[in-house]
């Protein structure tokens, strides 16, 4: 993630203090490991990268492994590599990129440590894998014992250890956690589901001694202070901050590569409002342009795919889902196959988290992804008339009539907006919060009066009915209890209570709800909503 030095915790500095109690209850005697988990380029290694360099306790060697697809001997001396640098950091001593020399000047301070890390290096040669790697994890309680320090180690993308073709590589993880009580683990990774099996199924009985902490991406308020502090003095209209916040849905990477190339292109300094023009230039050439770096971006995640077989029927099955053909049956008929032979694709798609599954909707995890095949890729790549300017234009209309949809839905009310979500059920089923859920055609959908903080949608269909209440201020236990009250005195029944906190929920109020059988949806939730119907997102 390029950000700027005092940007890299910008709206995560709740993570960056968690992560500093980890360490410090470590050197007290408390270990509680930490998983750190997010989509790609959301600045998870920055983070660790730049947390790491705070860290300046000589009793604590803090070590950076990252896994790669590549083969084991190479993670292997990489990881013995990281063990000694990190050893010379919390010495003060300077690090070569020399493994040599780096071992020359180690072997005063470490040499039983060094020795039995030739004895490792001797081992690959073997015909026993599992063992090398066994003996290599065991490497931190030698260091640890022989240079009387604790160990940080931060394994990034230890996901991809299931790729060494090793037998059970994890399993040995988890022995190797459990013993090394010197050795604080934080593993990191981008495949937020992979990693979530991992410790569920493969290291489920640590699975209590680590901490997940999963990156989101950013709210509008944290979008809204760092454009202040990029761009100071530019004036950004509220409409043109939201439609590039819904546009990269606040991914700090992409939303820091437009606005560092809107810096480089900005105009004189001016009283008046950004055109809209500058605004779609920079989407130009960071999305459109081949040199642009958000282009290079998304045709390297093509590339990726195009390693695997069957590139192009996923091409096409991304294509089609960045259309808006988002079920099986939709996405197998735009593309002329049979809903059982695409399955096999979107499961592979689904198990690389390019696509999410949501009830019987697949979505991009990246929208701007989707965005770019849809207004950039498809364009160029179908372009029959041999005419370069033509895609071109009609990418910046495209974008041109983005921004002024975004400025009409500002001007709806979101209790119509919600009335036009329900009415776009069609007997779907989706997934809030890892729940499933099935939404009738609704036949009928209309308010209720209203007592100020909370504003009632009745939707109706057939025996089904549900009640949703949405709270445009933060939700206290007075509007649960009302809400029940009102439910309570209605003469048929509710199937579903929904409760939509747009600003939250207190802890009581949450409790409250719960025993009442009410379901919760934040922001993020109605907004995942909105996004499956290809409905404008709600930007507060």
């Amino acid at each position: 993630m390029d950000l700027a030095l005092d940007d890299v915790f910008l709206g995560r500095e709740e993570i960056r203090d968690t992560l500093e109690k980890r360490v410090q209850a470590f050197l007290k005697g408390y270990r509680q490991n930490v998983s750190l988990i997010g989509a790609r380029t959301i600045g998870k290694t920055s983070l660790v990268f730049h947390f790491l360099r705070t860290l300046q306790d000589p009793q604590l060697i803090p070590v950076y492994v990252a896994v790669s697809r590549e083969p084991f001997v190479f993670f292997a001396q990489k990881f013995m590599g990281s063990l000694i640098a990190g050893f010379l950091r919390s010495q003060n001593e300077p690090v070569s990129v020399d493994f040599k020399d780096m071992i020359e000047r180690s072997n005063r301070w470490i040499p039983k440590t060094l020795k039995k890390m030739s004895e490792v290096k001797k081992s690959f040669s073997k015909d026993d894998p599992c063992g090398s790697f066994r003996d290599l994890l065991a490497l931190t309680d030698f260091l640890c014992e022989e240079s009387g320090k604790k160990i940080l180690l931060v394994l990034d993308n230890f996901d991809l250890l299931g790729e060494f073709g090793l037998r059970d590589p994890f399993r040995e993880l988890g022995k190797a956690i459990m013993l090394q009580k010197n050795t604080l683990y934080f593993v990191v990774s981008s495949r937020i589901e992979r990693s979530r099996e991992i410790l569920r199924e493969k290291l489920s009985l640590l699975f209590g001694n680590f901490e997940v902490i999963e990156l989101e991406t950013f709210d509008f308020s944290t979008c809204d202070l760092f454009l202040a502090r990029q761009v100071p003095g530019v004036r950004f209209s509220d409409v043109q901050k939201k439609f590039l916040f819904e546009l990269t849905d606040g991914h700090p990477y992409f939303f820091s590569a437009l606005i560092r190339d809107m810096r480089e292109h900005l105009p004189p300094p001016s009283e008046e409002l950004l055109p809209d023009g500058v605004l779609i230039d920079a989407l130009e050439r960071e999305l459109y342009r081949e040199d642009g770096g958000l282009y290079r971006y998304f045709l390297n995640l093509l590339c990726d795919l195009g390693r695997a077989r069957n590139f192009h029927l996923s091409l096409r099955v991304l294509l089609a889902v960045a259309l808006g053909h988002k079920k099986y049956h939709a996405i197998a008929k735009h593309i002329g196959e049979k809903a059982g032979d695409i399955k096999n694709t979107l499961s592979r798609l689904t198990e690389e988290e390019i696509l999410a599954k949501k009830g019987s909707f697949f979505t991009f995890r990246l929208p701007l992804f989707s965005f770019w095949l849809r207004q950039v890729y498809q364009r160029k790549e179908w372009n029959f008339l041999l005419d370069l300017e033509l895609p071109r234009t009609a990418f910046r209309e495209e974008v041109f009539a983005l921004i002024r949809k975004r400025g009409e839905e500002e001007k709806k009310e979101l209790l119509k907006r919600m009335e036009e979500l329900f009415r776009k059920f069609r007997n779907d089923v989706i997934e809030i919060d890892t729940k499933k859920l099935k939404c009738p055609h609704f036949t009928e959908v209309f308010f209720k009066p209203s007592n100020g903080r909370v504003f009632p949608v009745e939707a109706k269909s057939g025996s089904s009915r549900w009640i949703c209440q949405v709270a445009y201020k933060k939700v206290i236990e007075e509007d649960v209890r009302l809400f029940t009250q009102d439910i309570g005195r209605l003469k048929s029944n509710v199937q579903k209570r929904i409760l939509i906190a747009l600003e939250g929920i207190e802890l009581n109020a949450k409790i409250l709800a719960k025993e009442a059988n009410i379901m919760l949806w934040g922001l993020r939730n109605v907004n995942s909503l909105l996004d499956l119907y290809d409905s404008p997102k709600v930007v507060l």
